[in-house]
């Protein structure tokens, strides 16, 4: 027999040849288990999971989205899909943060700051009055008519006399009515409640988000009848008369209306 006959055989004999792995109790030394095992066994047994893991990282890749990760896997409608979805979810963020600016200016109106000017949702990276111009009364009532506001029918909120007007040059953004104890506050618009909430100096104030960017406010009211995220009908009761806040000296409605971002004079559209 030649000599690489005998190192074949040789070899296969050395993979055939067995091997007993006992395991030992490590302070007795005591057998607990033991298994026979040979090279061939052992051969068998790491081929077997090396092509188990091999096939289970091509089937990660190949049959799960992960194959995206790898350069030139990616499907172009798959692509395309991602792309809508960053572009949908770069909007819903965008929306968010302008959410957020319209209730901190929400906020600043609510707590007594005449300043403060409410953005227009549809617009907010426009400014929507010069921070160097101010308009003023007529100027603004006369914007709000090119918008054809004075188009759209307006419910009153209450029957009453005007004991202040509109009056933006000394910071009165609305009108004030006068009213009999218990007077019932209608809705002008239907809308949605975004505000129910006291505040030290207007105290119990509702503000209605109604359609083609109008908003309505009434302020100092002795009790709310609806809470935020109500919705409401022109006409239907939403809170009761009062006297409530440090910015009241006797029970009245303020009322306030906006438009655009604009505050405009609401005797110009509604008959109290």
């Amino acid at each position: 027999m030649s000599k690489e006959n005998k190192e074949d055989i040789t070899f296969w004999e050395k993979a055939q040849q067995s091997f007993k792995v006992v395991i030992l109790d490590e302070e007795t030394f005591q057998e607990i288990d033991s298994y026979k095992l040979s090279r061939l066994n052992v051969y068998t047994l790491l081929s077997v999971l090396f092509i188990g893991m091999a096939a289970l990282i091509l089937s990660l890749f190949f049959f799960t989205p992960a194959r995206k990760l790898v350069p030139g896997f990616g499907e172009i409608e798959e692509n395309s899909e991602f792309i809508q979805l960053k572009s949908e979810m770069d909007t819903l963020t965008s929306t968010v943060s302008n959410q957020q600016v319209y209730i901190n200016s929400l906020r600043t109106l609510l707590s007594g700051n005449s300043d403060a000017k409410l953005p227009d949702l549809q617009s907010l990276n426009k400014p929507v009055l010069s921070e160097n111009i101010e308009l003023s009364g007529v100027q603004v009532a006369e914007t709000a008519r090119s918008l054809k506001l004075d188009q759209l029918s307006f419910v009153p909120p209450l029957r009453g006399t005007i004991s202040s007007k509109y009056a933006p040059e000394i910071e009165h953004l609305g009108v004030d009515v006068i009213a009999s104890k218990d007077t019932p506050i209608q809705a002008t618009m239907q809308g949605i409640v975004i505000s129910s909430d006291w505040t030290l100096e207007t105290g119990n104030t509702i503000i209605i988000q109604h359609p083609q960017n109008i908003l309505s406010t009434y302020k100092h009211n002795s009790a709310l009848l609806k809470k935020a995220g109500d919705r409401v009908e022109a006409g239907e009761a939403i809170a009761i008369i009062g006297n409530t806040g440090e910015l009241s000296d006797g029970p009245h409605l303020h009322f306030e209306l906006w438009y655009g971002g604009y505050h405009v004079d609401p005797t110009l559209y509604i008959r109290f």
